[in-house]
C-alpha cells in the first residue's frame, strides 16, 4: 500500500513538473508572438507620397529656368546667395559626374522603400502627421546627413548611396563607406523619424545613452522588419558576428569597470560615436566595430522586449533602470 501511494505521488509529481514547464514554454511563446508579429505590408493602410527628383531637375535639363525652379522649391535656394552661384553649380563637372553617378539608382524603387517604412510609421504612430514628400538631392557626398526629417518633407542624400566600392568614395574612411549603400536605406530613413519618436536620453549615465540608442535601434525593428538585423545598426555581417561573439566579454567589461552609471563623456566616443572600432584599450579592439555601446543598448531592449511583451509604445516610455532590471540582462 504504501509503495503504491509513494509511486502515485512521484508520477502526480512529474505530471505537475511537465505541466508547469509546458506552461513556461507557452507563455514564451505568446509573449514572442506579441512582440514580434507585424503586419504584412498587404494590410498597412496607403498613404500619400510624392516622390521628387530634384537631382534630375537641377542637373539632368539645363534648359529649364532657374527662375522655375527656385520658385517651385524655394527653401532650397538662399536669399542671400545670388543666382550666378546657382547657374555655375548647375554646370559644374564634379557636380555632373555625381549625378550621372546617381541615374543608375532605380527611383521607383527608392520610392516603394521610403513609402512602406512610412507606412509601418503610420501603423504604430497613427496619429502622428508623416512626411508626404519625399525628395532626392545631391549633398556633395554628406555622409553625415544621408536622411533628413523636415516637418513634411524626407529629405535624401542620393549621391551618399552609390556602393561601398564606388570610385568616387575613394578615400573615405572603410568604416564609413560600409554605410554608403543601398541597404541601409530603411536604416537611414528610421534614423531620421526617430526623434519623433523616441524621446532624448533621460540622463547623462553611459546607461541612459546605451538605452536611447537600444530604443532607437529597437524602432528599426518595427519600421523596416524586413531588414536584416546587422543593416539596423549599419554593420557588416563580420562585425555583426564580432558582436555576438563577443558580447559577455564586452558586458563584462562594462560591469568590471563601473561603466553603466559613470557620466564620463569620454565614453561616447569609446563606444557610442561612429568610428573603425570600440575603445576598450585591451585584445577586444582587435576587429571590434565601433558604436558597440549602441549594440549592446540594442540587445537589452530586444530582451526586456521578450521578456515583459509590452508594446512598441511602453518600451519607449520605460526608464533606463527599469530596462536594465527588468530585462535580467546577463549575456
Amino acid at each position: 500500500m504504501l509503495i503504491m501511494y509513494k509511486d502515485n505521488y512521484r508520477k502526480i509529481k512529474i505530471f505537475f513538473l511537465q505541466l508547469k514547464g509546458l506552461l513556461v514554454v507557452i507563455f514564451f511563446l505568446m509573449v514572442s508572438c506579441n512582440t514580434s508579429t507585424h503586419p504584412k505590408p498587404v494590410d498597412l493602410e496607403e498613404i500619400p507620397l510624392d516622390y521628387v527628383s530634384f537631382e534630375t531637375l537641377f542637373f539632368g535639363d539645363l534648359d529649364v529656368p532657374l527662375k522655375d525652379i527656385k520658385a517651385q522649391f524655394p527653401f532650397f535656394f538662399p536669399i542671400q546667395t545670388p543666382d550666378a552661384v546657382w547657374l555655375e553649380k548647375r554646370s559644374d563637372s564634379l557636380q555632373q559626374l555625381l549625378f550621372d553617378a546617381t541615374k543608375t539608382i532605380p527611383k521607383n524603387n527608392l520610392k516603394y522603400r521610403v513609402k512602406r517604412v512610412l507606412q509601418y510609421a503610420n501603423y504604430y504612430f497613427s496619429d502622428e502627421n508623416l512626411p508626404q514628400t519625399a525628395i532626392s538631392l545631391l549633398t556633395d557626398v554628406d555622409y553625415s546627413l544621408r536622411a533628413v526629417h523636415a516637418d513634411k518633407l524626407l529629405l535624401i542624400s542620393i549621391d551618399t548611396y552609390l556602393g561601398v566600392d564606388h570610385p568616387l568614395y575613394d578615400g573615405i574612411p572603410t568604416y564609413i563607406k560600409n554605410k554608403l549603400t543601398l541597404d541601409h536605406l530603411e536604416a537611414e530613413i528610421v534614423d531620421a523619424l526617430a526623434p519623433r519618436f523616441v524621446p532624448g536620453p533621460s540622463g547623462r549615465t553611459f546607461l541612459d545613452q546605451m538605452v536611447h540608442h537600444g530604443k532607437r535601434l529597437l524602432l528599426h525593428d518595427y519600421l523596416a522588419p524586413a531588414t536584416e538585423d546587422h543593416q539596423h545598426i549599419q554593420y557588416t555581417t563580420a562585425q555583426w558576428e564580432w558582436a555576438n561573439t563577443h558580447q559577455a566579454e564586452v558586458w563584462r567589461y562594462f560591469i568590471d569597470n563601473e561603466l553603466l552609471f559613470s557620466t564620463d563623456e569620454n565614453l561616447s566616443f569609446r563606444f557610442l560615436l561612429s568610428s573603425p572600432y570600440s575603445k576598450f584599450y585591451s585584445y577586444l579592439d582587435v576587429d571590434s566595430p565601433g558604436r558597440i555601446g549602441q549594440w549592446i543598448g540594442y540587445q537589452m531592449l530586444k530582451k526586456y522586449q521578450k521578456r515583459t511583451g509590452e508594446s512598441l509604445q511602453e518600451i519607449l516610455a520605460a526608464s533606463p533602470q527599469e530596462i536594465l532590471k527588468k530585462s535580467k540582462y546577463n549575456p
